[in-house]
C-alpha cells in the first residue's frame, strides 16, 4: 500500500499543513479519506485524477473533513468531454445519507447525472469491499464520528479521523502495520474532542501498531516536537505529515 498525505492540518490555514484529506492506493484502486477544502487539487498534484477516484470515506462531516465533496460531485457533472459512468461510493458514519440530502437542498446542480452513487452508512460491523475488508469504530469526537480500519494486501491501515482516547481506538488499531492518528495538541493540554501527544502515544503502545502518521495538527502542537513527544509513550516509528508526504507500507 502506499499513502499519501494530501491535508495534514486542520481548518486553521497554515502552509504545509491543509485541511484533511488522506489517500490510500491499494493496488491500482485509490481510496480517499476525508476530503476537507482543497483536497482535489491536491489529489492532482499527487498524481490522482478525480475521474478515477470512486471511493471517499467520511469520518464525519464537520467542514474540514468534507468540504470538496461538493467540489468533487460538481467536477463528476461538468467536465467538458467527459461523462462520468463509473460508479461513486461513498462509504460513512452514521447520518451521512442525511448529510448527503443537505447538500443537494444546498447545491441541488451537483446530483449525479451519468453514474450510480452507492451511499452507505456503516457502523463497527465489518464489511467486505472489492479490495479488503473494512472495520469501524465510533471515537466521541462527535456523537457519530468514526475510525476506519482497512486490511488488504495482507496489511492493516488504520486512520483515527478525529478523536478523543477510547479503548474502542485501541482495538481498532491493534497490530496495525501503519496508524495515521490525529495529534491535534502538544501533550499536557486538555480537549475533550482531540488527542494530543502522550495520548497518541499512549494509543499507539497499547494498540503495538508498527508505525504511527501524525497528522490534524493545530498550531501549538507545531510548536513543539511533536515526534519526541509520542515516543515518550510510543518506542516504534513516528512520522510528522506534512502535505505532498509519501508513505509505502
Amino acid at each position: 500500500m502506499e499513502l499519501v498525505i494530501l491535508g495534514a492540518g486542520t481548518a486553521l490555514p497554515v502552509p504545509g499543513k491543509s485541511a484533511a484529506g488522506h489517500l490510500l492506493r491499494v493496488g491500482e484502486t485509490p481510496l480517499l479519506f476525508d476530503i476537507g477544502p482543497g483536497t482535489i487539487a491536491r489529489l492532482s498534484a499527487a498524481g490522482v485524477s478525480y475521474r478515477d477516484l470512486e471511493y471517499v470515506f467520511l469520518s464525519h462531516h464537520h467542514s474540514d473533513h468534507t468540504l470538496d465533496l461538493v467540489t468533487f460531485l460538481q467536477a463528476n457533472d461538468s467536465t467538458p468531454g467527459w461523462t462520468r459512468q463509473r460508479p461513486l461510493h461513498i462509504i460513512g458514519c452514521p447520518g451521512t445519507r442525511q448529510f448527503y440530502q443537505k447538500l443537494m437542498e444546498v447545491y441541488p446542480g451537483i446530483a449525479p447525472q451519468t453514474y450510480q452513487l452507492d451511499l452507505r452508512e456503516i457502523e463497527t460491523q465489518r464489511t467486505i469491499l472489492p479490495f479488503g475488508a473494512l472495520q469501524a469504530a465510533f471515537t466521541r469526537h462527535t456523537e457519530n464520528s468514526m475510525a476506519y480500519r482497512l486490511e488488504a494486501e495482507d496489511k492493516t491501515f488504520v486512520y483515527s479521523g478525529d478523536a478523543v482516547e477510547t479503548a474502542e481506538l485501541v482495538a481498532l488499531a491493534r497490530g496495525a502495520d501503519l496508524f495515521v492518528c490525529e495529534c491535534s495538541f502538544p501533550k499536557g493540554w486538555a480537549s475533550a474532542e482531540h488527542l494530543n501527544a502522550a495520548q497518541v502515544g499512549r494509543l499507539a503502545r497499547a494498540a503495538g501498531v508498527r508505525q504511527v502518521v501524525l497528522t490534524h495538527q493545530y498550531p501549538p502542537a507545531l510548536a513543539v516536537d511533536l515526534a519526541a513527544q509520542v515516543r515518550d509513550e510510543y518506542d516504534g516509528p513516528v512520522t510528522v505529515a506534512s502535505d505532498g508526504m509519501r508513505l509505502v507500507f
